[in-house]
């Protein structure tokens, strides 16, 4: 049967709204070099990338130690929790304040619970795909947070997070057909909209179970809201396939708008999954902050989406201009984006805060390591003095983790790694 909304929400409405006003407040962002940005030494970033280094080793090399025994294992725990307080200890990168949040027992118990229903929803799913849906599903639990809520995988987030993945790289997979793209996506419209709609195939079987996940805790008619979120977000990616396949100028696409809106209303969806109505200074925030990691994300990618030819605000600008007062856009934004946030329920909201923001400006400063030909030299040999790593460093970091973790094996001791990680981490 049918479920189809009675009364209209007016989310819609208020995408519109927010797509006007954080385009404005992008225009007029300032674009001159950041002034919150503190120097780091030389001397420092060596010391860093010592105790990283240090860290690194000894936290792969431990888990190839992980025991059999009950025992065993929880003097192995205590073994690898030492490790972590000390490179905490030693290093500014990760406050002892954000460490009470990143490593809260609730956040790692429901990752490893994530983790579990994802493997039993879809044991063969690629370990990227994975990480995907895992991201989203933190940030969705760091919505909790900010609302007051203990983090946990409810039907909802476990729903859309594996969604996220499904729909987002079926429509960034070139081998599949504008066409096929637009018909798979107008029939998820239409089951997002309360219409039953009989899969054709197993990929729409799974993304209709998905859907049902959602269904189980929120009602078409008594949450509307919440599935128009969901709708526009699935419209804004639609709308991204013009983004795809052909090189343009500034003014021959609304790319930023685009920008905008699928950022967005990628965030903004969380939040109502996650709270099932916001008000609507909390719907602009979450807006605005998912536009935020959207430019984000950009940036770490503008050198592959010029290449693929997916046209975003930073690909547009690849070989033609540097990015320097674009970065410098982005930095200030954020700065008066954070710190006006003023309806946080967290307890702590300042080291919330606090913690969101430098997540953010680590993201930048790394991306700007990758794009480093994308930046005037007088501009990169300025922001890498406020690097955490000298720029060696940062360019290597990410694969010799990669590589660490690949040479692991898939379990010890008839424990998976994922649930090791897990294990060590958990207070």
């Amino acid at each position: 049967m049918d479920m189809i909304q009675d009364n209209k929400s007016n989310v819609s409405e208020q995408v519109l709204r927010f797509v006007q006003l954080y385009s404005s407040i992008w225009w007029n962002a300032n674009s001159d070099f950041p002034s919150f940005l503190q120097e780091t030494s030389y001397l420092h970033k060596k010391n860093q990338e010592k105790e990283t280094d240090k860290f690194i080793n000894q936290f792969f090399n431990t888990i190839k130690l992980f025991p059999s025994g009950e025992e065993e294992r929880m003097k192995w725990k205590k073994n690898m929790q030492d490790i972590l307080n000390e490179f905490l200890d030693k290093t500014d990168l990760i406050s002892n304040k954000d460490s009470d949040i990143i490593f809260n027992g609730s956040l790692i118990q429901a990752t490893e619970d994530f983790v579990n229903e994802s493997k039993s929803f879809n044991p063969n799913m690629e370990l990227e795909d994975m990480g995907q849906a895992l991201r989203n599903n933190w940030v969705m639990n760091i919505i909790q947070i900010i609302f007051g809520k203990t983090p946990k995988v409810t039907p909802s987030i476990f729903g859309y997070s594996m969604l996220y993945p499904y729909t987002d790289n079926y429509l960034d997979d070139e081998k599949i057909s504008k066409e096929d793209k637009y018909k798979i996506g107008n029939s998820l419209e239409k089951r997002l909209s309360g219409h039953y709609i009989e899969p054709s195939n197993s990929y729409e079987g799974n993304i209709y179970k998905l859907v049902n996940r959602i269904e189980e805790q929120y009602d078409h008619k008594t949450h509307p809201e919440v599935f128009e979120s969901i709708i526009c977000i699935h419209n804004a990616q639609m709308k991204s396939l013009k983004q795809q396949g052909k090189l343009c100028g500034p003014y021959e696409k609304d790319i930023l708008g685009m920008s905008i809106e699928k950022g967005g209303t990628s965030v903004l969806a969380d939040a109502y999954l996650v709270n099932g109505t916001l008000a609507e200074k909390e719907a602009s925030f979450f807006f605005g902050y998912g536009f935020l990691l959207q430019i984000c994300d950009d940036l770490q990618d503008g050198k592959k989406d010029f290449e693929e030819c997916h046209m975003t605000i930073i690909s547009q600008m690849y070989g033609k201009w540097h990015l320097d007062y674009i970065t410098n856009k982005l930095f200030n934004y954020i700065y008066e984006f954070i710190n006006n946030a003023d309806f946080f329920k967290y307890k702590n909201a300042d080291d919330l805060k606090s913690l969101i923001f430098k997540n953010c400006i680590q993201l930048i400063l790394f991306s700007t390591v990758n794009n480093r030909k994308m930046y005037s030299r007088e501009y990169f040999n300025t922001i890498k003095k406020y690097f955490p790593y000298t720029v060696p460093y940062m360019r290597k970091i990410y694969s010799k983790v990669k590589k660490k973790y690949s040479s692991l094996n898939e379990s010890y001791n008839g424990v998976d790694v994922e649930q090791i990680l897990l294990y060590a981490l958990k207070k």
